[in-house]
């Protein structure tokens, strides 16, 4: 059974001799990863300027019914925008930053700055879009529910990025069934090691929030750890097994039947 300070602790031991680098590979991830945007919400009904001027009234005049389709405009183009940009890249990074960690973390040094876009290039990209959108897709249905169960799926597809990250070629039900096996019993761990972290986050945010990158690759490796140690636990491979599979086969079968 793995412990949060053995895991947290191996990580400093192996991020001494990449750090820079994972504080690269954290920032650029950062910086093309977008979050959620905020919903924006307008409301035409009975509002009244400060002049005593009718909204409605005022969309009858083709100026100002022109000015509002205009800004609707934007408004859905930069939302469809982030939405693809979401979707087909960032989601992308996300695997990759896993990617890098988990090699690093096994090779106990820096993995190369370039297993970031590693799935644009393997010729799996696809097949990460695809399994990635499902997970977030799935976990946005879940917390339509209510914020428990959101949070429960989450944790759940946890492991997921760090599934396709080692093995591209998996399809999205293993993907998803694995991740399962992998978390059962584990979630609640799991959200404690992330809670850990939350008091170098808080001093990071001491510094005008520039200090809280510094934290990143800190947390990012031993997520990374986390991942090695769930994989020999409930999937039976070696921790140090640096396995990356070629593009033309689906290896990891032979060690999760």
């Amino acid at each position: 059974m793995w412990r949060g300070d053995e895991l947290k602790q191996r990580a400093r031991d192996g991020l001494s001799r990449y750090y820079g680098y994972g504080l690269l590979v954290t920032f650029v991830a950062g910086l093309l990863g977008v979050k959620g945007g905020a919903g924006i919400g307008v409301n035409f009904s009975a509002h009244q300027s400060r002049h005593g001027v009718n909204l409605s009234s005022a969309l009858r005049q083709p100026f100002a019914m022109g000015v509002v389709l205009l800004v609707c405009m934007v408004i859905g183009a930069v939302f469809t925008a982030t939405v693809l940009l979401g979707v087909l890249v960032s989601n992308v990074i996300e695997v990759g930053k896993c990617r890098y960690f988990t090699i690093s973390t096994m090779k106990g040094d820096n993995a190369g700055f370039g297993e970031l876009f590693g799935n644009f290039k393997n010729g799996w990209y696809l097949n990460t879009v695809k399994i990635q959108f499902l997970r977030k897709l799935y976990e946005g249905l879940w917390s339509l529910l209510l914020v428990i169960p959101g949070i429960i799926k989450h944790y759940e597809y946890y492991m997921i990025p760090y599934l396709i990250a080692e093995y591209p070629e998996m399809d999205s039900s293993e993907a998803f069934r694995l991740s399962r096996e992998m978390m059962e019993g584990n979630k609640l761990d799991t959200f404690i090691l992330e809670l850990s972290f939350l008091g170098w986050y808080l001093l990071g945010l001491l510094a005008c929030g520039v200090g809280m990158i510094f934290v990143d690759p800190y947390r990012e490796a031993a997520l990374g750890e986390l991942y090695l140690a769930l994989r020999e636990e409930k999937l039976g491979i070696p921790r140090n097994r640096p396995h990356m599979p070629d593009r033309d086969g689906a290896v990891y079968t032979q060690y999760m039947e």
